[in-house]
């Protein structure tokens, strides 16, 4: 699933194509996937495209916005207008990789299209049609993500001492666990706090109430790192191809631990090992984090 600099990167790429856009339709083709009356938005412009954790907001005139979520292998993909259906330049696409980047569209995974009034598509693919669209009446929407979502890491929020307060709630969670979870800490997921751990040298299996203050501090300015490298190289192409030009995000080929798995560590030259924890792969290197 999308991280937060994955979904940070998809943004950035849908906000310089269609503010400004006005919305002429919506084709909605498995109704399950789109919540709410598409009437609603239909001959509004976009005024922003935003992030919250993991998921998309796009600011629409009037009441309502749209919350979208890729889940494991949703993609939006947005392409000028054209005749043939077929990538060309101007295409902005992000999600799950496939060969739908560069197929006809829409086809058999577009689940549903946004219609804007310049001739130019929004394309919403989801080959397990786990991910979902959402229209919601603004103040509804600001007040449920504030309410189900932790401090957004890059937020002024977001200090040493909020960190170690959310550890202190969970004293007997494991540190990744806290890490992971959205409704403590938006955003970061099985990569990045693989990443922020390693850089902060402390083991992923380590309960909440063993962690120092000075660990903390350590930790704090570790997931900023880690997600500021991975925002650097346009996200991972574990989870996004962010052109259509063929180039990749590039933050796996700076990966410390994740998906490093019998490698040698970079720092210490042991070898990097992968467990299951919290039913999900973990990677870490023992000789540099304890």
């Amino acid at each position: 699933m999308p991280e937060l600099p994955e979904v940070e990167t998809i943004r950035l790429g849908l906000k310089k194509a269609i503010v400004g856009k006005t919305i002429a339709g919506v084709d909605v083709r498995v109704p399950k996937l789109f919540h709410g009356d598409k009437k609603s938005i239909i001959g509004k412009k976009v005024l922003d495209v935003g992030r919250r954790a993991k998921q998309i907001i796009i600011d629409v005139e009037g009441d309502n916005d749209l919350l979208i979520h890729l889940k494991m292998t949703g993609q939006l993909i947005y392409r000028p207008k054209q005749e043939s259906g077929v990538a060309s330049h101007g295409q902005i696409a992000g999600g799950h990789p496939s060969k739908d980047w560069t197929a006809v569209l829409p086809n058999g995974t577009t689940h549903i299209i946004f219609d804007f009034s310049d001739g130019s598509k929004l394309f919403f693919n989801d080959l397990r049609k786990f991910g979902w669209i959402k229209i919601f009446e603004a103040k509804e929407l600001k007040h449920k993500l504030t309410e189900e979502l932790g401090v957004e890491p890059f937020d002024k929020e977001f200090t040493t001492d909020e960190l170690a307060k959310i550890i202190s709630k969970k004293s007997n969670w494991n540190i990744k666990k806290i890490l992971t979870d959205q409704t403590l800490i938006s955003g970061i997921g099985n990569i990045y706090a693989d990443e922020s751990l390693f850089w902060a040298g402390i083991l992923p299996t380590r309960i909440a109430k063993t962690i120092k203050y000075d660990e903390v501090l350590r930790l704090h300015t570790s997931i900023i790192k880690a997600l500021q490298i991975g925002l650097k190289y346009g996200g991972s192409s574990e989870n996004t191809y962010y052109k259509i030009d063929g180039a990749k995000g590039q933050a796996q080929e700076h990966f410390q631990v994740y998906a490093q798995e019998g490698k040698k560590c970079k720092r210490c030259g042991g070898v990097i090992q992968k467990i299951k924890l919290n039913g999900r792969g973990t990677h870490f290197c023992p000789g540099c984090q304890k």
